[in-house]
């Protein structure tokens, strides 16, 4: 199965790397299929979790981690079917954020870790147990210096990906620490899970390098699990 995610801090490049990844697949005719979660123009799921990351359901820190965690894991599930056909069809399967993304965003709202190792635990129970959505062959997490992803954030970013906001700011990318939390969260899980790698996105000098260079790794990678 030819299905991998690609995770990453808001503002970590990723979405640089997915429209590079995308121009190489069709550069050289592996067909492929994209999907981003969350889908905030879906219906139910999509609007609830819109209507949280602009602050209408209450600040990071005031609504409970399961609850929003149901929500974004019920987004997935009702993109489940799509997500099966294109396996079924051999089609290679390309994901911006999935279950990992729920664990580390909800999780990094916990201090203990023996709730936080349960919140992730409940988390991967109820989307690939209760759901049963699809488990992928890979998970990618581009670790990028901390610095690149507090710049990016502190600057405005646009997009016309960014309209669910309605000229809001989102309360996930506004809060700095909280970031550094969702990091330490997914570096956590990859200690737990062979299928969650790393891609160090950083230079002998812990600076980000260029974008073609974390590319590079990105094919390496790639190749080396044998998905292209």
């Amino acid at each position: 199965m030819k299905f991998i995610v690609i995770e990453g801090l808001d503002g970590s490049g990723k979405s640089t790397q997915l429209k590079k990844l995308k121009e190489y697949l069709t550069k050289n005719n592996i067909h492929y299929q994209y999907l981003h979660f969350p889908r905030t123009d879906s219906q139910i799921y999509g609007d609830l979790i819109a209507r949280f990351l602009r602050g209408e359901l209450g600040d990071i820190h005031s609504v409970n981690p399961y609850l929003i965690a149901l929500i974004y894991a019920g987004d997935r599930n009702d993109a489940k079917t799509q997500i099966n056909e294109w396996i079924s069809e051999g089609k290679l399967v390309i994901v911006d954020r999935y279950v990992y993304s729920n664990i580390a965003f909800q999780c990094a709202k916990l201090n203990q870790l023996g709730e936080i190792d349960k919140l992730s635990e409940w988390i991967k129970d109820l989307e690939y147990n209760y759901f049963q959505i699809p488990k992928p062959a890979l998970n990618i997490f581009l670790n990028v210096p901390f610095e690149f992803t507090k710049q990016n954030l502190t600057n405005q970013r646009n997009g016309n990906d960014r309209d669910y906001l309605q000229g809001k700011e989102d309360i996930h990318e506004k809060d700095i620490d909280f970031q550094r939390k969702v990091r330490d969260i997914y570096l956590r899980e990859t200690k737990k899970d062979d299928s969650l790698k790393i891609i160090d996105c950083a230079n002998e000098d812990g600076q980000m390098p260029g974008s073609d260079i974390i590319f590079a790794k990105l094919i390496d990678l790639l190749k080396k699990e044998k998905i292209i």
